[in-house]
């Protein structure tokens, strides 16, 4: 391809990707994960460090966040277009990643179906780490791709950064890494060369992340034994994340299943022409060659899709449940670099460009309705409800406490705010917490979000029980969130 014509391409998919992550940015609220964020980064530096441990999580991004608020301002907008950068700069570095293990041609598909990507775009489109875990996990497998063809010494310190920075980002790039030293130990006598010093980076990287261990091993152990709220997952959850990786949708995931297939094959065309308007002779008049052609490079695509998923799938079996899709954007980039390698072998253009078209119109569907339908909890229109229509004789009650960051970051009144953990049953003890809060007043507002049961919740059964079914005023169901307004007096 014509270095001009690969350019212009280029940038025509960059200004895609930033359309879609840019677009609509600031129109939904902050969810309870995001306003984590702000109120982790928003404190000083090194409560930003002990408050991202506190949450189970490495700081690299809340520090980011941190300084980044500095600048520009806790706004929805400014909060996300961190994430949006990454998210563009991820579909710049999958080209490369395209170019260094194939060719232009697979850069360029791969960068175009990462910019049209939903699971990309949602996850570019949030105040959270996952947009740099991703950005991340691509750059390392950038430079570990250049060390294994070319090997000069410039890229392993490259190589080391890239790989702390990951694991500091989020504790699963280290599944990344393990992809990688998967692959090495795989192809141990073909890189001669290259196993030592690639085994140096990997003792100078874990030998990087001591202060990590040390400083979340409490917590890690603390989660090993008590659990959190991920479910335990099934063999339906590989499918899941794999039907996220394709954009949830079920055709996405036929046609890219039947193109990764292809991509170890060389296919060229040795006589016969295809004729769109008649494609069952086409295809009786077509010869092919086929032969295996980058089976190396199908190998370690499939390690960098597969190995972290079976690792994360395997410890929430073995030690406590991890397994969250989210949490292995990292190895969705190896899924869009198989199916751009196997299109990219179809060498006709009048099979390459419908099949495209294809992929790019039934991703739109799914665009569409993620731009058009309200994804995430909406807090603002909440708060702004409470503000509407309280008095000063209202008190707020939050079911789970913890959903109270996100009302907070949208609200500005007065009112007294209580709290009590979604877990709790035990008739007496909520009791007291809801005494607590209606002391001198004369109605309570009960928010519920993440409250982890279906209906009957605990507190509204204790309110109805106690005052009847007359004391409820108010009941209001937003997304994600449900507000109910008993008078106590």
């Amino acid at each position: 391809m014509k270095t001009n014509k690969v350019i212009l391409a280029l940038l025509l998919i960059l200004a895609l990707a930033s359309f879609f992550r840019i677009y609509g940015l600031g129109t939904e609220s902050l969810w309870l994960d995001e306003a984590h964020s702000v109120r982790v980064s928003g404190q000083n530096f090194v409560s930003v460090i002990r408050g991202a441990a506190v949450g189970k999580h490495t700081p690299l991004y809340f520090i980011g966040l941190h300084f980044w608020i500095g600048f520009l301002g806790d706004s929805e907008v400014s909060l996300r277009a961190l994430s949006a950068i990454f998210g563009i700069l991820s579909v710049l570095i999958i080209y490369w990643v395209g170019c260094a293990l194939f060719n232009r041609k697979v850069g360029l598909i791969s960068s175009l179906l990462s910019a049209i990507s939903l699971f990309h775009i949602h996850y570019s489109q949030e105040a959270r780490p996952y947009s740099l875990l991703l950005l991340l996990s691509l750059l390392s497998f950038l430079f570990f791709i250049k060390i294994l063809k070319q090997d000069k010494k410039w890229h392993y310190p490259c190589y080391l950064l890239c790989n702390i920075l990951l694991c500091y980002t989020h504790v699963f790039g280290l599944f990344t890494f393990a992809a990688q030293i998967f692959f090495l130990l795989l192809f141990w006598s073909k890189y001669q060369s290259q196993r030592f010093k690639l085994l140096a980076v990997l003792g100078a990287t874990i030998a990087a992340l001591l202060p990590l261990i040390l400083f979340m091993g409490s917590e890690g152990i603390s989660m090993a034994q008590h659990g959190s709220w991920i479910q335990e997952p099934s063999l339906t959850s590989i499918w899941s994340t794999i039907r996220a990786f394709c954009g949830s949708r079920g055709l996405l995931v036929l046609f890219f299943f039947c193109l990764a297939v292809i991509a170890p094959f060389s296919i060229r065309k040795v006589e016969g022409t295809w004729i769109l308007k008649k494609p069952v002779e086409s295809l009786r008049s077509i010869s092919w060659n086929i032969k295996p052609e980058a089976v190396e490079e199908f190998i370690l695509l499939a390690i960098w899709l597969f190995l972290p998923i079976v690792l994360l799938f395997v410890v929430s079996k073995i030690i406590t449940p991890l397994y969250v899709t989210r949490y292995l954007i990292g190895a969705s980039p190896a899924l869009y670099l198989l199916v751009a390698r196997g299109l990219s072998e179809l060498n006709i253009r009048k099979v390459i460009y419908p099949i495209l078209i294809i992929i790019v119109i039934v991703s739109s569907s799914g665009l569409v309705n993620y731009y058009t339908k309200i994804n995430k909890e909406q807090w603002r229109e909440v708060a702004e409800l409470v503000q509407v229509n309280s008095t000063k004789n209202d008190a707020l009650f939050f079911c789970a406490n913890y959903v109270q960051n996100p009302f907070d970051y949208y609200y500005r009144g007065e009112l007294a705010k209580f709290g009590i953990d979604r877990n709790v049953e035990d008739a007496q003890e909520i009791a007291a917490f809801v005494n607590d809060a209606i002391t001198g007043k004369k109605r309570l507002w009960l928010i519920l979000s993440h409250t982890g049961r279906n209906p009957p919740i605990p507190v509204e059964s204790y309110l109805i029980d106690r005052y009847g079914n007359d004391s409820l005023l108010l009941e209001q169901e937003f997304v994600g969130v449900r507000v109910l307004v008993f008078a106590v007096k």
